[in-house]
């Protein structure tokens, strides 16, 4: 079983299963967001069709955060790695 704790692990980790698999976690790491604007008293249960229903604004963003912790300056970067 393969271990990657820091980011000197994964640069000298030969490339197999399991370090594609952490690389591709990485590659599909997305943070979703919703940018609807609520009003303060909103009721989070009402479903589309009721009256005041709003519907949510849905982004995605990748997390770049995750993957420069671990040295990568971009999607791009890692995507590369996958293919090692």
């Amino acid at each position: 079983m393969l271990i990657i704790n820091t980011p000197s692990d994964l640069t000298t980790t030969k490339p197999s299963a399991e370090r594609t698999a952490f690389l591709s976690s990485l590659l599909n790491d997305f943070i979703t967001f919703d940018d609807a604007v609520y009003p303060q008293d909103y009721d989070t249960s009402l479903q589309p069709g009721d009256t005041g229903y709003i519907e949510p604004v849905i982004r995605k963003e990748w997390n770049a955060g995750a993957a420069a912790t671990w040295g990568f300056n971009s999607r791009d970067d890692v995507e590369q790695a996958v293919q090692e």
